[in-house]
């Protein structure tokens, strides 16, 4: 296929004019000479950035059949194939796929960074974008004489990715993004480093880095073909007996293929169908119900990847232990002693294995109480064509009157992508599912409790093993010392993993939780 080129700044004279330009667009003529030549610097690092990820996309022999010819520039593209820096190394990974958008969703996803963060929330955890100054300001606003759309939306990302694991690091990075017309109906959005901008100061200490990755899109009708590169220089894993080494060393976590699984994932689940829907006839219709359940889930899920972090918040939780399962005290609850637990552990069972397991008895696991009433109804499950989310609602009578029947209800929300999966559940009282379900309103009060599960090792969904993250909120009696509160979630951490653990030793029929 045909690939437009860019139009360098070849002299002074395009670069005069170019400041004329955003002059009279109202921006800020930078003061001094040499300002054009660093405006001239970044503009080449991005053209390179871009001729980099074009190079990688043709050298896998993807779709992309042509490196677009942008002048001379291969001593900044040499820049990026430096060997890492000491105590670092390069993780990078291409995938092709397509996904279930149109081309314009795609590109918005990209490069409106709060959709970027919220359909790719399993990965992404926290974000900032700023909009660029400087000469960047320049660069962002404008494009050089004679050119057609070079750039748009160029800004600067602060990101940190998470993998649901607290013993894992997060990874932190700065980067400069921007899009850019390949030809019509081919578009690339590219990521590259601040640290190759040496007029871009990052305000977000990183330990990480990004060389040129991207994604590069062509519209197929109603949905998209991608490109995903992930093209990044981490720290090294050292440590082979950490629990998360295997994970890093397999390249599965934060590779391309997650990344396109993971974004296909979100329209799945707005598409979700109702297999079961038995509510009162005085409450909404099936679509406001749909709706109010995807909002009640997703808040579900970021608090408790919010829990499952690295460092939790500080302004909501005391970290009272940290010797294998951490446990935190709720400094927000008024009236209440409120604490949570967060522990990771191995299973040696398949992903899917432990994932269906966990799907049947989170419920009992956790609110062992419920065993001993009659069996819950499914008042309600939400899928996706293909199994791979999955909403519930179930309810219990838990008393009766003459005039009324009361429920107690819980909330479960299972999901799975290439690599990861989540059981994440919550008890919710009768009079918030009828404010959430009735009235349209999702104000609950959520108490996360739920698992993650990732493959340990390098094969992936097929390992033999998997890591399990469990978080957990209990209250606890007011008049209890620390040291209690300690034993006492400790202990139902291991009751809890010692059954789980059991369940694959002796085969699950055979266990009783």
């Amino acid at each position: 296929m045909g690939l437009m080129g860019f139009h360098m700044f070849t002299n002074n004279t395009d670069i005069v004019k170019f400041y004329e330009a955003s002059s009279s667009n109202g921006i800020e003529e930078p003061k001094g000479v040499p300002k054009f030549l660093e405006m001239q610097e970044c503009y080449n690092i991005c053209m390179a950035a871009y001729k980099e990820v074009m190079a990688m996309a043709v050298k896998a022999n993807t779709w992309v059949v042509e490196v677009p010819l942008l002048g001379s520039i291969e001593e900044l593209q040499q820049m990026f194939r430096a060997p890492p820096s000491p105590g670092m190394e390069i993780e990078y990974s291409i995938e092709s796929g397509v996904v279930p958008f149109k081309l314009e969703t795609v590109v918005a996803a990209m490069t409106n960074v709060d959709e970027w963060a919220s359909a790719l929330s399993n990965i992404v955890h926290h974000r900032t974008d700023e909009v660029p100054s400087g000469v960047m300001s320049n660069l962002a606003c404008n494009t050089p004489p004679h050119t057609r759309d070079n750039f748009k939306g160029v800004k600067t990302i602060n990101a940190e990715l998470l993998l649901p694991m607290p013993c894992m690091p997060t990874r932190k990075f700065s980067f400069v993004r921007f899009l850019r017309q390949v030809i019509p109906d081919v578009w690339a959005v590219v990521d590259v480093s601040t640290d190759y901008f040496p007029h871009i100061d990052s305000t977000l200490k990183v330990n990480c880095k990004r060389r040129p990755s991207g994604v590069i899109i062509r519209r197929r009708d109603d949905h998209s073909e991608v490109i995903w590169i992930e093209n990044m220089e981490v720290q090294k894993c050292n440590v082979q007996d950490s629990i998360y080494s295997g994970v890093i060393n397999s390249n599965l976590a934060f590779g391309a293929k997650r990344w396109i699984s993971t974004l296909s994932t979100k329209e799945k689940r707005i598409e979700s169908r109702f297999v079961t829907l038995r509510l009162p006839n005085n409450f909404s219709q099936a679509f406001s119900v749909r709706v109010a359940l995807l909002t009640l889930t997703r808040r579900l899920k970021k608090a408790y990847l919010n829990y499952i972090t690295e460092h939790p918040d500080e302004t909501k939780w005391d970290l009272l232990s940290d010797t294998g399962v951490q446990i935190l005290k709720d400094t927000d609850a008024e009236g209440k002693d409120n604490y949570m637990a967060v522990t990771t552990f191995r299973v040696k069972a398949t992903p899917s294995t432990v994932f269906n397991f966990l799907v049947k008895r989170t419920r009992e696991l956790q609110w062992s109480h419920l065993e001993e009433m009659e069996e819950p109804e499914e008042v309600i499950t939400l899928v996706t064509d293909d199994d791979s989310n999955c909403i519930t609602l179930h309810a219990k009578s838990v008393m009766q009157t003459e005039s009324a029947e009361n429920f107690e209800y819980v909330l479960q929300e299972a999901s799975r992508d290439e690599f990861c999966s989540f059981i994440i559940a919550s008890p919710i009282s009768q009079s918030e599912v009828n404010s959430a379900l009735g009235l349209g309103r999702s104000s609950c009060a959520l108490r996360p409790f739920g698992f993650s599960i990732i493959p340990d090792g390098s094969r992936g969904l097929l390992s033999g093993t998997s890591l399990v993250t469990m978080a957990f909120q209990r209250e606890l009696d007011a008049d209890l010392e620390t040291s209690e509160v300690i034993e006492g979630m400790s202990n139902h951490v291991s009751d809890i993993v010692g059954a789980i653990n059991e369940a694959f030793t002796v085969g699950e029929e055979a266990t009783e939780l």
